[in-house]
């Protein structure tokens, strides 16, 4: 590793027009600042797939194979996907499994351990499986091995497995049956239309619990219960070790389908569960990857010469949550000027340095369903008062913001909102709550408003229908379902799913956006998210998926 070269870079994946904008408004010149801009989406959704990954950035030198990777982890809990609980068990995934079905960086399904795919009709989907792949145990990967797969999530009375209930179950609620055509073809059909399915049903690369990810076979019976701490996949890297609260270890894996790759021989992932720790052994070249870091270590990081940090657009929000099912914010004109009062682009350069920008609408650049013509409510202290007197509140109005302690930027962006209102006479108290109060809360519309941040979905449909859908059975919408608003935009979403092309897809939910924030409909969006990768200087190679918790290590190699 070269000991004399000294950088540090930070990569914003943005757009070029939101950079320009950015910077005009805060007077900077764009001189020697590189604009790397998104991809533009295909105006089309083909019904059958391409047949080629996305190609990854190239570098500046030629990869070199070998040694072992050590990165900071938080609260893993299992290899197996049909148990997963959460985003730090799918930062290990990627790595040890493959899906069937993955997204190119604008969100769009792409192959993975497909082939192709055909879509004949509007309720069929036909997956032509790639030949050759094996399992970390030697198996085979076909057909009967993918419906082995569904059937452990979606019917395990049929196999016997698992043991448990699967959270995998619930992206298939749109599929009606499936079936094996012959060994390397395999068939769903839907219930209905849904343009979704392939990211939500086979891509397991969305979610730490969704049906994509192919384990084996033979390693669930092998295993049972346990291969929460024994995972078998076809990923680039195979299990070799968990030492509960210390370590995970990963060897590479000598037959993996994919030519060439992966570069490293191994990956083991550290139990460091402070974040200030997990700075100091950066710091310290004890671990030489973090893939969550503090934003209050970040001007740290960017003036330690030894450290890369890499924060690129990904799904996710920070948001304000206002129940309209009850008083005062039953009342849209007092929704609207809370939304006028508070300084959105305060709240990205106070709490999150920047890093997290200041959002418009439901999507941000991100997603291919970014509509540049939306814009949120601007910081705006006279219409605020307009909004109040409109409101029948023209002296202002209290009322209680929670927030789960546990999280202090959700804290500091509730204190900074708590300030902004008091200039237009609104009081906010900020109630400190755990964060499962919180859930138990919002499930029962058992709270005025919520500082609050969510990770997002990399395909549209799947945050509209949990959050601002009636079918979930989750959220605020779901326990307002006769509202008017809530009606229509439920049909917009539903509307939504059922289109095939994507530049239909993308007007329907620009129209169901518009509604959203005009409405400031349960949520006023703050900030959207970022990853936070930062790591030791001669690392190359990494590409960061669209999904915020994905962080997959197959290319990545130690420049010499």
């Amino acid at each position: 590793m070269e000991k004399e070269r000294k950088y540090w870079h930070l990569q914003l994946r943005v757009s070029r027009r939101e950079v320009l904008r950015k910077a005009a408004k805060a007077g900077i010149g764009l001189t020697g600042f590189a604009l790397i801009g998104c991809a533009a989406a295909s105006t089309t959704t083909p019904t059958r797939a391409p047949t080629a990954s996305p190609v990854p950035t190239p570098t500046s030198a030629k990869p070199t194979a070998g040694g072992t990777l050590i990165v900071a982890q938080r609260g893993t809990t299992t290899m197996d996907p049909d148990q997963a609980s959460g985003g730090a068990d799918a930062y290990l995934f990627p790595n040890l499994y493959n899906s069937l079905t993955a997204v190119d960086k604008v969100g769009k399904s792409v192959p993975e351990l497909v082939e192709s795919w055909e879509t004949p009709d509007s309720t069929t989907v036909i997956l032509k499986l790639k030949k050759g792949v094996k399992f970390h145990d030697g198996t085979a990967f076909n057909a009967q091995a993918v419906k082995f797969n569904y059937d452990r999530s979606y019917n395990p009375d049929q196999i016997g497995y698992p043991k448990f209930k699967s959270g995998s179950a619930r992206h298939l609620e749109r599929v009606k049956s499936y079936e094996t055509v012959d060994d390397y073809t395999f068939k769903f059909t839907l219930k209905g239309p849904s343009s979704s399915f392939l990211y939500l049903g086979t891509g397991g690369q969305m979610s730490s619990e969704a049906p994509g990810w192919m384990v084996s076979p033979e390693g669930v019976k092998k295993f049972d219960n346990d291969l929460r701490q024994h995972g078998v996949g076809t990923g680039p890297f195979q299990f070799a070790e968990w030492r509960m609260d210390d370590r995970i270890a990963l060897k590479k894996f000598p037959d993996y389908w994919e030519a060439g790759v992966p570069y490293l021989d191994g990956i083991t992932w550290r139990a460091i569960p402070d974040s200030t720790a997990a700075m100091t052994m950066l710091k310290n070249n004890e671990v030489q990857w973090d893939n969550w870091f503090d934003f209050k270590d970040l001007e740290t990081m960017k003036a330690d010469p030894n450290l890369v940090l890499i924060a690129d657009s990904v799904p996710g929000f920070v948001y304000l949550m206002l129940n309209q099912k009850k008083p005062p914010f039953n009342n849209v004109a007092l929704r609207q000027a809370v939304a006028y009062a508070i300084d959105r682009e305060a709240i990205s350069k106070v709490v999150y340095k920047g890093v997290h920008p200041a959002a418009e609408a439901w999507f941000g650049t991100h997603s291919w369903a970014y509509d540049p013509k939306i814009k949120g409510y601007p910081y705006d202290l006279a219409k605020a008062r307009e909004k109040l007197k409109e409101g029948g509140k023209p002296e202002g109005f209290e009322f209680i913001i929670s927030v789960a302690s546990a999280f202090p930027d959700w804290v500091q962006a509730a204190e900074l909102m708590q300030g902004m209102l008091t200039k237009v006479s609104i009081k906010a108290k900020i109630e400190l709550v755990e964060r499962a109060t919180m859930s138990t809360r919002r499930n029962t519309g058992e709270y005025v408003a919520e500082s609050v941040g969510t990770s997002g979905d990399v395909d549209p449909h799947p945050d509209l229908a949990r959050i601002h859908g009636t079918k979930s059975g989750w959220g605020p919408a779901a326990l307002d379902p006769n509202d008017a608003v809530t009606k229509q935009v439920d049909a917009l979403i539903d509307k939504g799913d059922a289109v095939y092309d994507i530049e239909e897809r993308k007007k329907i939910y620009s129209e169901a956006q518009k509604i959203l924030v005009d409405q400031v409909h349960f949520f006023l969006v703050l900030t959207y998210q970022t990853s936070r990768n930062v790591h030791w200087k001669g690392i190359a190679g990494y590409i960061q998926h669209p999904g915020r918790f994905f962080t997959s290590y197959r290319k990545v190699w130690f420049q010499k």
